[in-house]
């Protein structure tokens, strides 16, 4: 319930379920009229609907109301400043903190503070402060002075399971990702409602809402969500490192190594690089390993599709089959589609679109290539200027506008913003990928991959 009530606080209104309406009163209640009192200290006014369902509602319930929006709005932190009338400046100095850190290496003269650093005479005026001047930490605690701060009322409006229902449904739908506070929304959400039937709209919430049926032992119903191999690699991945991305370990480990870099290891000890290595190692249970085994087994996509698209992961794929033992699931009853893929896989036995694109490339097969590549619209897209400086933009223009409608709008103009000075050789073009940042001239047709 209270999950719910801050899911609501982001769009501006209190969730109010039917269950917690206590009586049908036209009159006001004093508890309901010291809520709305209490909300109005904190800036938050509410609608003439909202405050008859305040009404109905129970005094504990309002108790739960006035609690939440207190905890949202940290009323109960600590509010005292570090620096007593902090509108005028202390005049401290970077010597100040040199000279405190060697005195608190060498243990030199000076005040004592409650955290155990040492200040030196003639540095921080400690009268001035209402904590340590050199790390921070505060001495005196106090409430928020100034209630009821800024310009105008929020007004809230009443939410109810329809609302809830029909904003899951659009964080579902969603075109563009989601941020942090509506992914949090949206785990809260799917943890009350059921899953809607309808079309997700991007890759990252469909990570998200198969992590809740995990959590809700639902592995079956997350399984129909997945509709190609790199979809389940993505969430084996996103679910032991955190990242939504296909980052391959020897990036995570050279990235993480750059930036526990200390300059001083001896006060500020680092995590060492081998524990880093240590903790990109797979491990799974049996259990865990059925799951992945029946997500692959119950693929609709066909075997050699689906070793196509393993093929450009193929190393960390490699990892992930002997970490979850699919090798030994597919010599089960039953994995028979798990047992072909396998076989396949390890012996190579199918082709790569790319492998014959590059195929034909290298042997100038115009009519070939841009055949081929028709055939996949977002990497014609993607390898268009590449491909321009090597057939001609004559042929390559000319096959690209057969299949501009099935190319997403903001690619289109990201070409069009980019081919003013791509071709231009005094231009020094900036590339930045996952983990890596370098320069590279813009006429190099190695632009296809990124």
């Amino acid at each position: 319930m209270n999950t719910l009530l801050r899911t609501g606080l982001t769009q501006q209104a209190i969730y109010i379920p039917q269950t917690v309406v206590e009586e049908n009163t036209s009159q006001i209640t004093p508890a309901a009229g010291l809520l709305v009192a209490n909300l109005a200290k904190l800036g938050f006014g509410v609608t003439e609907d909202l405050l008859h369902a305040l009404n109905h509602t129970t005094p504990a319930y309002q108790a739960t109301i006035l609690e939440t929006f207190r905890e949202v709005m940290g009323v109960n932190t600590n509010w005292t400043p570090l620096i007593k009338n902090w509108q005028v400046p202390t005049n401290e100095s970077f010597v100040d903190h040199l000279v405190t850190y060697f005195t608190n290496i060498f243990n030199g003269p000076g005040t004592t503070l409650q955290c155990g650093h040492i200040i030196p005479p003639n540095t921080f005026p400690l009268e001035r402060y209402n904590g340590c001047p050199y790390c921070g930490t505060p001495f005196e605690t106090g409430e928020l002075e100034n209630i009821g701060q800024g310009s105008k009322i929020r007004v809230l409006k009443r939410w109810d399971d329809q609302l809830a229902a029909q904003y899951l449904e659009d964080l579902l739908t969603s075109k563009t990702a989601l941020d942090a506070t509506q992914v949090e929304s949206l785990k809260a959400l799917m943890h009350t409602f059921p899953l809607p039937a309808v079309k997700i709209g991007m890759k990252e919430t469909v990570i998200a809402v198969i992590d809740v049926l995990i959590e809700k032992d639902e592995a079956e119903q997350a399984g129909k969500l997945f509709t190609t191999p790199t979809d389940i690699l993505r969430y084996l991945w996103y679910k032991h490192t955190g990242f939504l991305q296909l980052i391959k370990p020897g990036v995570i480990i050279k990235r993480k190594t750059k930036n526990q870099r200390q300059v001083r290891p001896d006060i500020y000890p680092t995590v060492q690089t081998a524990s880093t290595a240590a903790a990109l190692k797979l491990k799974y249970s049996r259990q865990q390993g059925l799951i992945a085994a029946r997500w692959l087994n119950n693929l609709e996509m066909d075997i050699t599709t689906m070793c196509e698209t393993m093929h450009p992961q193929r190393g960390m794929w490699v990892r992930f089959i002997r970490a979850l033992r699919l090798a030994e699931f597919s010599k089960r009853e039953g994995f028979g589609k798990l047992r072909e893929l396998m076989d396949r896989f390890y012996r190579q036995d199918y082709t790569v679109w790319q492998e014959r694109v590059n195929y034909y490339r290298l042997r100038y097969d115009e009519a070939t290539t841009l055949q081929l590549l028709k055939q996949r619209p977002g990497l014609f897209a993607r390898s268009l200027f590449a491909n321009m400086l090597w057939f001609g933009p004559e042929a390559v223009t000319a096959a690209f506008a057969e299949i501009t409608d099935k190319v997403p709008a903001r690619l289109l103009l990201t070409l069009q913003m980019y081919a003013g000075y791509y071709f231009d050789k005094s231009t020094t073009r900036a590339v930045k990928t996952t983990g890596r940042y370098w320069e590279k001239h813009p006429c190099q047709p190695a632009d296809e991959h990124l």
